[in-house]
Order: structure tokens, then sequence, then C-alpha cells
């Protein structure tokens, strides 16, 4: 063995030793201490990590039961307040049902007033707990609670919120049907009080009002609406028998309200489940107007005659039960040609007079075949003959109100609408409605895309020649070719025709097939053409007629407004609208609106004019093309807005207004070349509330037993709205639930990561001190062992 004495190879196994064992002494007494067995990210990093993340989770979930208690307590309070609003609709019904009585002698007056304040506490209440139209709580309430996970697209933030949709529960008085879109007369009339000169007696009776009645007996009211827009309105002929107050008038109408909708037909089905009724409304002034409401739908009314228009109140004066004249009037801008005038071997042929307009979705053309030896007198009576049979224009109130040689013709619509009288075919202008050559072919076309002239001159002298593109005003171009050759006829009718802007926006060109001039739109527009005179220099007067210069109809007649559209819903601003008449000018509309959830629903309606769909060259066409587009688009969100025609002042242009019960929607422009169609091209026009709708009123039998019905759908909504509310308390109970034993077993798994077996770390406790007190005895040892070696040097 050998004896060291510069390195002692003991103590130092000794010291380190010790050191350990004082090491693990420390770390186990502050175990001991703390009750953790990770004191530091040392002592265990992979354990810390996961301890951490199950405590952060924990955090989350100990807010996330209180968010879900917070809701809890908010849906506790909402079906509170339902079930405050349920006792303020027992009261109602009873109110509603004592009115109803045949036999009750008491002042329906009195049970109104009070019916009126229950209607107006469940309004203050509804918006109280927040569940009012718009309200606080009137949406989709998601609270987060925590502890979700992410699976199938779903992320656990989504999975770890519970989520109750109040957005169909809203339980308002509107929104319980007990108030609703209203569509109201003028209402400073004297409608059956007053001054007795505009009673409805006094309206019934009247020869004028009397006279302009298309059925005897009966007056007419129209009806637009979501599924029975402008060309499928409503027709509701009312039955006057009987009819001397407001109250019967209103029975009368309901009446045949009720008749309307039975009707098969869609658009019937449409107006029937549009629940419009009428009733009486009375000012503060005593005064009475007929109104009519809905609970669900946006519509407008309209007058079909003077006895309808003055029971809406546009009566002559005060002291005049005249209805407002509806009539409106396209005069011929030339007159007739004189009695016994025939129509000769250059006139005869293929006549069409075109109607458009006047609420009808499509134009309506007349085809009158004549021969040389029919004379104008014959013409006209097959005209006027044909008019009267034509279900379209008698749909549309059209006559032929004078219609004799020698005058021009003069066309009526009683309802007042505008419309347009054009025609094609009569090449000597005899009707007076100017000379535009038709194409050539059977009798009933109108325009064309494409003409091909015949046994033309070509000469290299002026000629005059006029053009209607898409049917509307006419263009005149005159025109002397450079030579006397089918080129040069060709080449100068392309440059005037290059020269008008608006015949180069038709994409008007002139070819020839060697023989004869062709003029073909290359944008698919459809036109007329005529010459004016009896020359034929471009081949487009064959027939050696004497065409004449078009002189464009007058409109005149009614300036009033006789139609009116429902209060309490949302309506965009007046949209004017100019006919698109040239193929290359489609527009784009697109109609957006939420539903209750917020999901927005869109849908675009493209208006053209040209060879593959015409829908745009009146506004009514416009009208019928968005109301089909919204019909067949099999959204309830967009089957819940129609347009309908409006117009902002008596004798201002018709324009294009949009309506809906929805809370909101917008209508997007679109642009085009011509800025025809709808204006405001562009932009965006967003709905807003117009007026304050109607409430349900007690104040008559009838009305009461309307408000009886009403009243007891409005307990099932607000049943169905309550089982909502108690649902999502069912379901915030629920989550808490689950929160909490998420909560205490992350809680036991942090534990058993985190924190200290105490029996263990006594033991080891324990172990640390005698191995401490043992080490250091053996240190005192191993560092006095260098000292024996002196004994050796002492030898």
């Amino acid at each position: 063995m050998s004896f060291r004495i510069n390195t002692n190879i003991a103590s130092l196994q000794s010291q380190e030793y010790l050191r350990n064992t004082s090491e693990n002494q420390s770390k186990t007494i502050g175990r001991v201490t703390s009750g953790l067995r990770i004191l530091s990210s040392g002592d265990d990093a992979a354990g810390l990590s996961i301890a951490n993340s199950f405590r952060s989770d924990q955090a989350v979930l100990r807010q996330g039961i209180r968010n879900a208690n917070d809701g809890l307590s908010t849906l506790q309070t909402i079906d509170g307040g339902i079930n405050n609003i349920s006792k303020l609709l027992d009261r109602a019904r009873t109110l509603a049902t004592q009115s109803a009585s045949g036999t009750f002698i008491g002042s329906r007056d009195v049970l109104n007033s009070e019916f009126g304040s229950v209607i107006t506490e469940i309004d203050r209440q509804a918006q109280a707990i927040g569940l009012n139209a718009g309200g606080e709580f009137a949406k989709s309430l998601s609270v987060f609670i925590g502890g979700g996970k992410s699976s199938g697209g779903i992320t656990s933030i989504q999975n770890g919120a519970s989520q109750v949709d109040l957005s169909n529960s809203t339980v308002d008085a509107k929104s319980l049907g007990l108030k609703g879109a209203q569509a109201q007369g003028v209402t400073a009339t004297d409608i059956g009080t007053g001054s007795p000169a505009t009673s409805v007696s006094a309206i019934v009776g009247d020869p004028s009002n009397v006279a302009s009645l298309g059925a005897a007996g009966f007056t007419d009211f129209y009806f637009r609406g979501p599924g029975f827009g402008d060309s499928e309105r409503i027709k509701v002929a009312v039955n006057l028998s009987g009819v001397t107050t407001v109250d019967n008038l209103v029975t009368a109408v309901n009446n045949a309200i009720k008749s309307a909708g039975t009707v098969v037909s869609p658009a019937a089905t449409a107006f029937q489940n549009a629940n419009i009724s009428a009733s009486v409304v009375t000012a503060s002034d005593g005064k009475k107007s007929i109104a009519f409401s809905s609970s669900s739908t946006a519509f407008q009314v309209a007058a079909g005659d003077r006895m309808s228009n003055a029971l809406l109140g546009n009566v002559t004066s005060a002291s005049n039960p005249a209805g407002r004249t509806l009539a409106n009037t396209v005069t011929g801008g030339s007159s007739a040609a004189a009695a016994a005038t025939a129509f000769g071997a250059s006139g005869a042929g293929a006549v069409t007079v075109r109607f458009q307009g006047a609420g009808m979705s499509a134009p309506v053309d007349i085809a009158l075949s004549v021969s040389a030896t029919t004379t104008i007198d014959q013409a006209i009576a097959d005209l006027t003959s044909q008019i009267a049979s034509n279900s379209g224009l008698q749909a549309a109130g059209i006559t032929a109100s004078t219609a004799a040689p020698g005058a021009p013709l003069v066309f009526t619509s009683a309802r007042g609408e505008r419309f347009e009288v054009l025609a094609s075919g009569d090449l000597n202008g005899l009707l007076g409605l100017g000379s535009f050559r038709s194409s050539g072919g059977a009798v009933g076309t109108f325009d064309y895309p494409t003409v091909t002239g015949s046994a033309g001159t070509f000469a290299a002298s002026a000629e005059t020649l006029e053009f209607s593109i898409g049917g509307g005003p006419t263009i005149s171009i005159s025109v002397t070719p450079a030579g006397a050759t089918l080129a040069d006829a060709r080449t100068g009718l392309n440059a005037a025709i290059a020269g008008n802007a608006s015949l180069a926006a038709a994409g008007l060109v002139v070819t020839d097939d060697g023989v004869n001039l062709i003029i073909t739109s290359s944008n698919s527009s459809r036109f007329r053409v005529n010459t004016v005179g009896a020359t034929n220099v471009f081949g487009f007067n064959a027939a050696a007629a004497t065409g004449v210069a078009d002189v464009a109809e007058t409109q005149a007649g009614n300036t009033d407004i006789n139609f009116f559209n429902s209060g309490g819903t949302q309506q965009s601003s007046i949209l004017p609208f100019t006919g698109i008449h040239t193929g290359g000018d489609d527009q784009t509309i697109t109609v957006s609106a939420n539903d209750a959830a917020g999901v927005e629903h869109s849908l675009a309606v493209v208006l053209r004019n040209d060879t593959t769909l015409r829908n745009a060259a009146t506004v009514d066409e416009a009208i019928n093309a968005i109301n089909t587009a919204l019909k067949q688009s099999n959204d309830a969100t967009l089957q819940a807005v129609a347009a309908v025609k409006d117009k902002a002042s008596p004798g201002g242009a018709e324009g294009i207004r949009f309506i809906s019960t929805l809370r909101g929607f917008k209508v997007s422009v679109g642009t085009n070349e011509a800025g025809s169609g709808l204006g405001n091209q562009g932009t965006v026009v967003n709905s807003a509330a117009a007026g304050s709708g109607s409430t349900s009123d007690i104040s008559s039998q009838a009305g009461a037993e309307s408000a009886v019905t009403a009243l007891a759908e409005a307990v099932v909504k607000l049943g169905d709205a309550q089982a909502v509310v108690g649902r999502g308390q069912n379901q915030f109970s629920f989550a808490v639930n689950l929160a909490s034993s998420q909560l205490t077993n992350i809680a036991a798994a942090e534990s058993r990561i985190r924190d200290a077996d105490l029996a263990e770390e006594a033991a080891n406790l324990t172990k640390a001190q005698i191995l401490l007190q043992a080490g250091i005895s053996a240190l005192a040892q191993a560092n006095s062992a260098p000292q024996q070696v002196l004994s050796l040097l002492q030898g």
C-alpha cells in the first residue's frame, strides 16, 4: 500500500458524497415545506410544462364557469320577463275576447285604450330584457367556457363555447304578430265622419265614381308584394252592396281579400299567406280612413278606379266625393288618315301595334293584316276590337278611347299607369303612329336584329332614315352617298351610323350581299328602320311607300299618387329607371339581406334587352324580372323582398322601390355604358325604416275578432321563444357541470405531477440526515489520515 500527503483521495470522495447528501437534504426540506415535488424546471422540465398547461386550463375553466353562470343568470332574467309578458298577453286576450262579443254593450273605446296600453307595455318589457327586435340579446349568444378540443374541422375555441340563438326569439309586439306593416290612405279626409260630402255613403253614390267601375257594383284595389308583384298583382274586387259606413266597408273589403286569396295560383297563395286585412284608423280629430295591415309582409296597395281612389282618401276636394281621376292617355304623334283612305299596294302587309308599360311584364303586340283595299276605318275598328278582347291589355286597363279616322288615336290606361304605343309595318303612317317598316316576315313581327334591303337605287342623293333601338326614341340621320354604287351607299350609311353615338352603341353595321344592303346589330340589339319620303336609295322602302317622319306620342293624365306603401317596414329610396334599349347595356342588380342569424344572402339579377332576353325595356319589365328572380331563388330571406313601382311626387317619373319586413337589406346597382336601367349606378342603396306600421285594435267587433286570432298566435310564438330560453338555461347548466368535472380532474392531474408525496419525502429527509451525520464523521477521519504518515518519519 502507498501513503500520500499532497492528495487526500478519501477526503475528496467524502466531500463529494457530503455535498450530494446536503443538496438532497435541501431539496427534500424544500419539498416538505412547500408541498411541491417540482421546485424548479430542473427538477422535472417535462412534468413542469405539463403541470403549467393544466394550471392554465384550470384558470380558463374557472372563468368559463363564471361566464356560464353569468349567462345562466341573464337567461333566468329573460325567462322571468317572458313570464310577465305572458301575463300581459293573458290580459290582452281577455280584453279582445270581451270586445269580440256581439252582445257587448259597453264602450269598446275604453277596452281598446287599455288594450293599447298592454301592447305598449309588452314592447317596453321586451326592450328591458333585451329581446325586442334588434335588442341587446336578440342574437346568437356565445358563452366561452373552455375545455374544448379540436376535431373534425371544429377548433378548440369553437368546441369550448356554448351557444344559444335568440335571434328568432324576440318577444316585442311586432315579433309576436300584434304589430305589422300598414298601408293607409290619406288621413286628412273625412271618410265616414266629419263632412257629409265625403262620407262613405257619398263616395259610393257619386256618379263619377260609379261610372269608373270596371264591373257594376264592385270597386277594385290592387296589391303588390313578395310573390304577388307588378305583373302578378292581386286584384281585390269589393262588393259595394250595402256599404254605407266605414265599418261595413272594412267588412266588405276583408271579404273580398279572403276571396282573392282562394284563387288557385302561386301569386294568390302568396297573397293569402301575407294575411293582409283592412281596418279603420281614427285620427285624433275623429276623421277616419281605411287602412290595410299585415303582421308579416311588406306590401303596396293601389286604387284601381276612381271609387277606390276616393275610399283611399284621394277625393277631388273636401266638398266633392268624386275620386281623383286615374286615367293616363297616350295620343298618337300624328292624325290618322282621313276616312275611307285605303292602305294601297305600298301599305299592304303586316302592321304591328305594340303596347308596353302599364304593369305589363312583356309587351303586347296587336297584329293587323291589311290589304291594298283595307281602309283606315276598317283597320282602326280591327285595332279597337282586338284591344277590347286582349286579356293582357284589359288586365292593364288599356282601351282605345278615341279611335276615329282623321284624328290622332288616343289610348287610355284607366289606372293611371304610364305606357307606350308603338307601331311597325304601317309604311305610309296612316295610323299616325309612324311608318317604321317590319322585318318583312309574318304578321306580328315588330323589330329585328338584322334587316335586308331590296331594290335600292343607290343614287348619289340624300335620304333620311329613322331608327328606333329596342323600342326607344326615334333617331334620325340624313345620308348622301358619295357615289351611285352599292359600295358608296354602304360606306356612306356606315359613316353616318358611326357618327351617331346611339346607333354606334347599338352595334349597327351595314354590309351587303352583292345586291342589297344589310343592317345588322353586332350586340344583338333589336331595332326598327323607317325611310322618310318615297325614295328608296338604300333599299329599305322597296314598296315605294310615302314614309313619314316619326312624331313622338304624348302622355297626359293622372298626376296623383294613387298607391300607398306599407309602413313599419324597411324600404329603399325610389331608384329612377330608364329603359334599356341596346344589347350591350346589360346591368346587374344585386339584392342582399341578412337572415335572422346574421348570415348574408345575395342574388344577382341581370337586366337586358337583346335577342337572348328582353326584360328591361320598361320599368314594369324590370320589376317583373327582379321579382321573378327573387321568387325563384328558393331563398326564404330574399323572398321577403319585393320591388314595386313608385314615384316621388305627383306627375313624377315612375321608378322602383324595394320593400321588405326584414330588418334591413341593400341593393347594389351595377353600371352600364349608356347609364340606362336603374339609376344611382355604381352605388349601394341601403334600406331604411319607413313609418310606424299598425297595431292590433279592438275598437270594433271585427278588429277584436282579428285580435283574438292574432293573440292566440302570439301565445304560441311567445311559448316558442321561452322554450329557446329554457333550452339555453339547461344548456348552460350542463356546460357548467362538465366544466366543473373537467376542472376537478385537471386539478387532480396537476397535483399528481406537481405536488410532493410527503410520506416519501419524510423518509428521504431522515435518510439525508443520517447520511449527512455519517458523512461528516467520515470526512473528519479522512482528513486526519495523512497525520499517520508522521509516525513513519519518527522511526
